[in-house]
């Protein structure tokens, strides 16, 4: 039981990419704890940069915090108002289409094809969530 423990405690969350054991998956981001590493998607939290299958994707200030968030989080519901509050350190609800507004922008970044997000979905009237293509390998357990 501690050794599920001390898994879980480690990933905070995360789940590893498919192709991937949780063990190496885990080991990974050990070794480079200011990086956040999803298929395809690189997220450097130090240095504020974003890789895109290795080429560097500029993103706004804005940007880039609403998706460091949410990549810190993968599969957690954020409604509009949170992302704002959290973003723009703001509590207004008239500037919510900002937020829309700046998914929108990150989706043409990082997104093949915004018609069928990988990273980014939206849930109807409840807000977005960060669900990369990820999984746990059963045999992996």
């Amino acid at each position: 039981m501690q050794k599920i423990e001390v898994i879980v405690r480690i990933t905070k969350g995360h789940c590893p990419p498919q192709e991937q054991t949780i063990f190496e998956w885990i080991e990974m981001n050990r070794a480079a704890p200011d990086t956040l590493n999803y298929p395809g998607l690189e997220i450097n939290l130090e240095h504020r940069r974003v890789f895109k299958n290795g080429q560097e994707v500029y993103m706004s200030r804005y940007e880039y915090g609403v998706l460091s968030l949410m990549a810190r989080n993968p599969g957690q519901l954020f409604t509009k108002e949170q992302i704002f509050e959290a973003v723009w350190h703001q509590d207004s609800e008239s500037c919510l289409t900002a937020v829309t507004n700046t998914i929108g922008r990150i989706r043409q970044k990082i997104e093949d094809d915004r018609a069928a997000p990988v990273y980014i979905r939206t849930i109807s009237n409840l807000g977005y969530q960060f669900m990369p293509n990820i999984s746990v390998k059963k045999d992996s357990l």
